[in-house]
């Protein structure tokens, strides 16, 4: 049984063009890339990915488990596409299938499942981070200590004192470890996060999300949306540091773990990979992730792999009864999942968390909760408001041909941009351009382009679209690689997420959306909404922070208190952890018949309940009462230090020697010497700088960004011989540098 794909060749590259491109000028027909089929459709209003494909586990020792025939045979009989079939990394046999077009994922889970080679097989879905956005510290965070002060978020509160989790009491006996492995199943973090990197242990980092070209990246964990990054901040923040906010751990060891895209949507095979590797490399996971729970063996199967991992995981932002309409991961019944409600500074049960008298455990703040977030600088969003004329065309945007592309505007008052057209006759390829007004800068790094798209196309007339670039250095229009797509999106908006690193950096950056069809072909339609282009820039000199509310931000505040009960005895057992917490709530009446215990978390009655370890843990840094030596710093780079194609960063190795409470306020760069024509003999080329402030005893990776000069040479040179050079002080006076040679190795 054969797929039928709608892919298709954008046949069409754009000439040189300083001005608004006329209609013929885009160029002669070439071939491009070809444009998978958009998976991911949704309404203006709620953007819910549809996925359509299945996840199957084949039966220990049966044929269609160890012969790759066998199970084609099972697959295609069932109605799924064996040809696109891609394995679920952590659970052997177990596999995503495309289904047939016409056939419904359920339908085919259901052939699946009922087959005696098959252990489970239930229809992929999405999910989704669970924020409540709330627009745009240690006062701040009612959360950790309610004193009934008022919160300046968006929209000011005040608490009633003493709802919180009384981290204040727990602090008294633990502010955690860096040695409690902590992994965060989201989005991604930033990580050149002031507050965050001295806390963050990237050896076992994983991404599991494709980029636009369908690559996965295993090291690309940057937080493009800011939901991980948040989460992140609550459970371990860096304390006492003088910076922004404090975690419910001051140290702790925090493992990063990507399966949500930039929109912060993401699909359940990408959960369920992440959770079998985070409960590999973790004791503790925070999961802030909810999707449709009919079908929970996935999850099910991946967390049990590691009984002896906590799963701490948000109950999701509906509103409604997950005892009734269950969600995933949530209502996976096993003894090391704990599911978590959200409250308010005043203890209710916020509006819009999901509950269950039997599925959902305990309660924590999640409402006005302010952490630590990427600093995304919005570098163009262009609006799409109406000329006033009739028919309504969009103001400030240059057309070729003119007066094609029409204003329009969705129940909810969003303007966007629309072409319906029917192609003319011939044989040739008919095209059409909307150019954005104005030019911008691209000053950042991971720059992308977002909107929200609704297509009716057929691949087969060669109709397709794609996003278009110049800049002021090259005036040539450009179609950006990756950027098309094509197909019926069926009346919905399509999350459209386009890479524009590749001009990071460049001034006088223009934007134009181009339309192409075979002439001949029927009608098209084609509307852009919402676009805008955003950046990842330095962070702040004391880092960047914003509220959000949802059940997302409630449970890494239990995450966290898991993570001060290991600190306290790391011999606890998952389920010692779950039960900790759970004996210990305090009752309130607004959770009564809500969650199964009834209560809100209470950290510092939780550690009163577990013993301290029969044998003293080692301390993550031992006590000494050395004086400082005036070097603070180690470098630990090798002889060698792998840099990826075409990454942006450069992982260096640093050990912070201070003790105590001493931090080390560190500068690393990497510099190439360069032989130089002039008299001098010499020059020195940057390429890369990071500051950072760790804790004393801190061993880790320093992430440095690179220039575009250093990225431009290692397109060049897979060997680079480099300098690092390390740098601290103490309070204002300056440390002792030390320096290290190496050679950077394009892998």
């Amino acid at each position: 049984m054969t797929r039928r794909t709608r892919r298709v060749v954008i046949a069409a590259v754009v000439a040189s063009a300083a001005v608004a491109v006329p209609a013929g000028a885009l160029g002669a027909p070439a071939p491009l890339p070809p444009i998978g089929e958009p998976d991911l459709v949704a309404t203006p209003t709620g953007i819910e990915p549809v996925v359509r494909d299945v996840l199957v586990r084949f039966r220990s020792g049966t044929a269609a488990r160890t012969q790759s025939g066998v199970r084609s045979r099972a697959l295609d009989a069932a109605g799924a596409v064996p040809d696109e079939a891609h394995r679920i990394e952590g659970l052997p046999g177990t596999w995503r299938v495309p289904v047939d077009e016409g056939a419904s994922p359920a339908s085919v889970a259901r052939s699946l499942d009922a087959r005696s080679d098959v252990t489970w097989a239930v229809p992929n879905a999405p999910v989704t981070g669970q924020v409540i956005p709330n627009d745009p510290l240690f006062p701040n965070l009612w959360g950790l200590s309610n004193t009934g002060q008022q919160v300046p978020a968006a929209t000011p509160f005040t608490g009633m004192a003493g709802v919180d989790l009384a981290a204040l009491g727990a602090w008294a006996t633990t502010r955690g470890s860096a040695d409690v492995p902590v992994a965060v199943v989201d989005s991604g973090t930033v990580m050149d996060h002031p507050d965050l990197v001295g806390n963050l242990r990237t050896a076992n980092d994983r991404n599991f999300v494709a980029d636009h070209a369908g690559t996965v990246d295993p090291n690309a964990v940057e937080d493009l949306n800011q939901h991980g990054t948040h989460v992140a901040g609550t459970i371990g923040a860096v304390g006492n540091n003088g910076l922004g906010v404090a975690g419910v751990n001051w140290t702790v060891g925090m493992t990063t773990v990507r399966v949500l895209n930039f929109a912060n949507s993401g699909t359940k095979d990408l959960t369920v990979q992440g959770l079998a590797h985070a409960g590999s490399v973790a004791r503790v996971v925070n999961v802030s992730i909810t999707g449709p729970g009919n079908e929970l063996q996935p999850e099910t199967d991946a967390i049990k792999q590691s009984p002896n991992t906590l799963f701490v995981i948000a109950a999701g932002n509906d509103g409604t009864d997950n005892d009734v309409a269950p969600k995933a991961p949530c209502n996976v019944t096993l003894p090391n999942v704990l599911c978590v409600a959200a409250i308010d500074a005043n203890g209710a049960l916020a509006d819009f968390s999901n509950y269950g008298a039997t599925s959902v455990d305990v309660a924590a703040p999640g409402v006005g909760i302010q952490s630590a977030v990427p600093n995304l600088e919005t570098a163009f969003a262009p609006a799409i408001t109406s000329d006033g004329g009739s028919p309504a065309r969009p103001a400030g945007w240059t057309q070729a041909p003119a007066n094609q592309w029409a204003w329009a505007q969705t129940s909810t008052g969003l303007g966007y941009a629309k072409l319906d057209t029917t192609p003319g006759s011939g044989s040739g390829i008919d095209e059409w351009l909307i150019q954005a007004p104005g030019s911008f800068t691209l000053a950042g790094q991971a720059c992308r382009f977002q909107a929200q798209l609704s297509v009716d196309l057929n691949p087969a007339s060669n109709q397709a679209i794609a996003l278009l670039y110049r800049t002021a250095g090259n005036p040539t229009w450009q179609i950006v690689s990756g950027s098309g797509t094509n197909g019926d999106s069926d009346g919905s908006f399509i999350p459209w997420d386009v890479d524009l690193s590749m001009i990071d950096g460049e001034s006088g950056v223009e934007l134009g959306f181009y339309v192409q069809s075979q002439q001949g072909a029927g009608a098209l339609f084609a509307a852009i909404i919402l676009p805008k282009v955003t950046c990842i820039v330095a962070q702040d000199t004391g880092g960047n922070y914003d509220f959000l509310d949802g059940t997302s931000m409630a449970s890494p505040q239990v995450a966290g208190v898991a993570a001060l009960l290991l600190a306290k005895n790391p011999n606890l057992t998952a389920v010692q952890l779950k039960e900790a917490i759970m004996s210990t709530t305090v009752p309130m009446a607004s959770l009564a018949g809500k969650v199964v215990t009834g209560g809100r978390v209470d950290a510092s009655a939780a550690l009163a309940a577990v013993p301290a370890p029969a044998t003293p843990a080692t301390p993550a840094t031992p006590a000494t009462t050395a004086t400082p030596v005036a070097r603070a710093l180690a470098l630990r780079a090798g002889r060698t230090m792998a840099v990826r194609r075409g990454a942006t960063r450069v992982a260096v190795p640093v050990t912070c020697e201070e003790t105590g409470t001493a931090t080390c306020a560190v500068t690393v760069a990497l510099r190439m010497r360069v032989a130089a024509r002039r008299i001098e003999g010499a020059r020195w080329v940057a390429l890369g700088t990071r500051r950072a402030t760790l804790p004393a005893g801190w061993r880790g990776v320093v992430s440095v960004p690179l220039t575009r000069q250093a990225r431009a040479i290692l397109a060049r040179h897979p060997r680079v011989r480099t300098t690092v050079i390390a740098a601290s002080q103490k309070g204002t006076a300056p440390r002792e540098s030390v320096r290290q040679q190496t050679t950077l190795v394009r892998r």
